[in-house]
């Protein structure tokens, strides 16, 4: 296992990678003396692979703002490997140069679809959600290329998050257009993002939903574990699939103490 850490305009990332068909990696973005938001990513490659299809990262903008990427190459294993490559690389150099979700996709697409040209007859699609947490504003601001729908779970509910109309998949047509949303993040919440390897292993999504959201409920009620590790083991308890799968979790911090003269008070 190799552990890394580094640290640039005020955000520590902690990293872990493990070896092996199974990549684990931890961050850690620390934004004051309020608390700090968190994010795991787990990525697994389908049987044996050394590599697959789904990506996932988290890369710290600011002390305050965090980007994140998660998708699905169509296929899987380390046929499809390369192309998801250069979609990640892509869709990391766009986000250091746009804060408008959709615009990330927009230059991801291109990748896509000219993959798809230079594969004429078998084509390249894939899914992607790109999002931008502002943890001064507690706002995630996010757009989706036809990938499964984040999850969102508090104390006392859960919702996913779907669009009222669904844009398309990456690498089907020339220009892609996609719509930005906004959502409020509570404290002491987690969004869940996570690829279709590991709510449609057995080809039924709403089973994989609700073993989703019982996972999620479980790292929940866990502060301190590796949320996205902890997912995947409860997911995949009763048997792994053979799909890529991958799953990242931002966790947003409880509210700041403050000192009182009558004890300590949540702001």
């Amino acid at each position: 296992m190799l552990y890394g850490s580094t640290r640039g305009r005020g955000v520590t990332v902690m990293e872990t990678h493990e070896r092996g068909p199974v990549l684990s990696h931890g961050f850690e973005a620390r934004a004051g003396a309020a608390g700090c938001a968190s994010v795991t990513v787990w990525n697994s490659p389908a049987g044996d692979e050394r590599d697959g299809g789904d990506w996932c990262a988290a890369v710290p903008l600011s002390s305050y703002e965090i980007a994140l990427t998660i998708g699905d190459v169509s296929g899987h294993g380390e046929a499809v490997a390369g192309t998801k490559a250069s979609l990640r690389a892509s869709i990391l150099g766009a986000i250091l140069r746009t804060r408008a979700p959709s615009d990330v996709l927009s230059i991801a697409n291109g990748v896509a679809f000219a993959d798809a040209d230079r594969r004429v007859g078998v084509g390249t699609i894939s899914t992607a959600v790109i999002a931008f947490f502002d943890e001064r504003r507690r706002s995630l601001t996010l757009a989706n290329a036809g990938h499964p729908p984040p999850l969102v779970v508090t104390a006392d509910r859960h919702s996913f998050l779907t669009q009222s109309q669904a844009d398309l998949p990456l690498g089907i047509f020339a220009q892609h257009e996609a719509t930005n949303s906004v959502v409020k993040v509570h404290r002491e919440a987690i969004v869940v993002f996570y690829t279709d390897g590991v709510t449609e292993r057995e080809r039924d999504v709403l089973r994989g939903e609700h073993e989703l959201i019982e996972a999620a409920r479980f790292a929940y009620a866990r502060p301190d574990c590796d949320a996205a590790r902890t997912i995947a083991d409860h997911v995949f308890r009763n048997g792994r699939g053979l799909d890529d799968a991958a799953v990242m979790v931002l966790r947003t911090p409880p509210p700041p103490i403050r000192a009182s003269r009558n004890g300590a008070s949540l702001l």
